[in-house]
């Protein structure tokens, strides 16, 4: 099915191809009739061919004429306006050719017939040949061409000359259809050519479409995931306090635990969510750096070990020397959703990581014996929330988010990730890395004594936050490790209580996106330019766009993302205020 786009593109080539050639064509049909009178003239009056050569003339400069208008503006006139001012004018020039040999048929012996005959079906049979491209001008010229000869050949009455004459009528439709099989073909072709084009085209589109959705997704993720971090990060902090009171009942506590569990497990998802996006958003750049499997190994089995013996699991970790190059913390998070994995759906048994050597790779695989994967749900284990035997959607399995995590963060890295699985035997996961020299790790030479960790007591820390909720449950949380807390909606207002103030400020913690005209990597930027560019900071947002992280990394701030536990907040503010006391050192 031709669709009316594509017919107006194939009958504009029809058109060119056949403007190409109508030079070459024009001037030899001419020509040809040219020296056919040379041949003849002597056995035919002039009146008989003299006029017939003299239009043929004129219509083949007129030919050349609208040859050289099409190749100058093609645009002036449709295809189908050029494509019939040559079935005109071909035509017409056939007309000259069937007229002028049948008058000269009459006037001359049996032997120059024949000569005419075979020139004129030649030419016919040249034209159809040639000027396939368009089927109706060769075909108008062979029919005005040979149709007034073989009804000469009829006229005269003997055998000869009626064989002739069918034989003649016949070469018409053969022409003809020579020239519309040669059409076809070549129509056939272009209709391809421009239906792949078009598929392409579309395709093109299509993709555009499909990466404005993505981004359009990306954003609304972004944005609903801040607007309920924002509240949940509050919730966590009052409930985090509230476990604290002494004067909770048992039943209290109990309501207190299902409270924390249910807003862990949606943080959870929350943090999931956040890999996802920073993944697909190319927020992550890896820092590929040769480094030891087995660092890897000692902290994972330290990690998981107690979580796989409370199950009931023995896990064990293989040796390994090996020296790979990779980003350590994505590589981190990959064994770590696998190994996390393994445990959730084994019940009984054991679970083993380990290496093998593979052409120059080192493969790290993490068997189990568990439940096992159907091999027809293989594609599937990959994809965001999909859970093998959990079809209830039972959180206490997990969010079905880790293996779509370890499959974009093998692919950022280039790493590959194969899986094999027996239904109730287990299954055994395989990430591939490329092998380093042992020669290229460094270990960084230790210089004096590690700094302990610093007190929060009695620090001044600025926090600046437009949500009200978390300004109050920040403050409080701060105050119980008995910081001293200056809160504020914005950048001005801190500015102004800091000045009130006769104590320096020495740490600061803004939200993103605050209520006035900056934002918070903007805030902390004005606030270091008066207490000192190397005072410790820390972004505590909910925004996970790819924007925000690479305004915070190109300022060298670190980010905490909400919801955020006390705990995690902690090391975060102490990390902070670590790297601003080494920096000091340094000096």
């Amino acid at each position: 099915m031709i669709t009316p786009n594509e017919h107006k593109a194939i009958e504009a080539e029809q058109v060119k191809a056949y403007f190409n050639d109508a030079n070459y064509l024009n001037l030899s049909g001419f020509a040809v009739f040219a020296l056919l009178v040379v041949v003849v003239h002597e056995e035919t009056p002039n009146w008989i061919w003299a006029p017939a050569l003299a239009v043929l003339f004129l219509i083949t400069l007129y030919r050349a004429y609208l040859i050289w208008q099409y190749h100058r503006a093609p645009e002036r006139r449709t295809s189908t306006q050029w494509s019939n001012s040559q079935a005109l004018t071909g035509g017409s020039a056939g007309v000259c050719w069937g007229l002028a040999n049948t008058a000269m048929l009459a006037h001359l012996p049996v032997k120059y017939q024949l000569f005419v005959l075979t020139v004129s079906g030649v030419v016919a049979a040249a034209s159809a040949s040639e000027g396939f491209s368009l089927a109706q001008p060769p075909r108008v010229f062979t029919i005005a061409s040979l149709t007034p000869p073989a009804i000469f050949l009829f006229t005269v009455g003997n055998q000869l000359h009626t064989v002739l004459g069918v034989m003649l009528l016949l070469l018409i439709p053969i022409t003809i259809a020579l020239g519309n099989k040669k059409n076809l073909i070549f129509t056939e072709v272009l209709r391809l050519r421009f239906h792949n084009e078009f598929l392409v085209t579309e395709l093109s589109r299509q993709h555009e479409l499909l990466e404005a959705a993505s981004k359009s997704k990306s954003r609304f993720l972004a944005a609903a995931s801040h607007d309920l971090r924002q509240p949940l990060a509050a919730l966590i902090l009052f409930l985090e306090q509230l476990e604290l009171e002494q004067q909770l009942s048992p039943k209290g506590r109990g309501v207190l635990a299902h409270a924390l569990l249910s807003t862990s497990s949606l943080s959870s998802l929350l943090d999931g969510l956040l890999d996802i996006s920073r993944l697909d958003g190319h927020a992550i750049k890896p820092k590929i750096r040769p480094f030891p499997i087995q660092k890897l190994f000692d902290e994972l089995e330290e990690e998981f070990c107690p979580l796989a013996s409370n199950k009931g699991l023995r896990l064990r970790f293989a040796p390994c020397s090996s020296i790979v190059e990779s980003d350590i913390i994505l590589a981190e998070q990959i064994l770590r959703n696998l190994i996390s994995n393994a445990i959730r759906y084994t019940h009984s048994g054991r679970i083993l990581v380990g290496c093998r050597h593979r052409y120059g790779m080192l493969s790290i695989e993490v068997h189990d014996t568990g439940i096992g994967i159907a091999e027809d749900q293989f594609p599937k284990i990959f994809d965001e929330f999909y859970q093998v035997d959990n079809s209830e959607r039972d959180r206490q399995q997990g969010l079905g988010l880790g293996l779509s995590i370890v499959d974009r963060a093998a692919r950022l890295l280039g790493h590959s990730v194969t899986l094999t699985s027996q239904l109730g035997k287990g299954s055994a996961f395989i990430v591939t890395l490329p092998l380093a020299n042992p020669g290229e790790v460094v270990e960084q030479a230790v210089t004096g004594v590690a700094p302990e960790a610093p007190e929060l007591a009695g620090r001044l820390i600025a926090f600046i936050e437009n949500e009200g909720n978390i300004r109050v449950g920040i403050s409080d949380l701060l105050q119980s490790w008995g910081c001293r807390v200056v809160v504020a909606d914005s950048a001005a207002t801190m500015l102004e209580q800091l000045e009130a103030m006769d104590d320096a400020v020495e740490m600061v913690i803004s939200d993103f996106g605050l209520s006035r005209s900056i934002n918070g990597v903007e805030a902390i930027a004005v606030i270091r330019r008066r207490w000192g560019e190397r005072l410790p900071a820390l972004l505590f947002t909910g925004d996970i766009s790819k924007e925000t992280y690479m305004l915070a990394r190109d300022a060298d701030l670190p980010i905490l993302y909400k919801p955020a536990k006390a705990e995690a907040l902690r090391e975060a503010i102490t990390t902070a205020l670590e790297s601003g006391k080494l920096q000091e050192v340094r000096e």
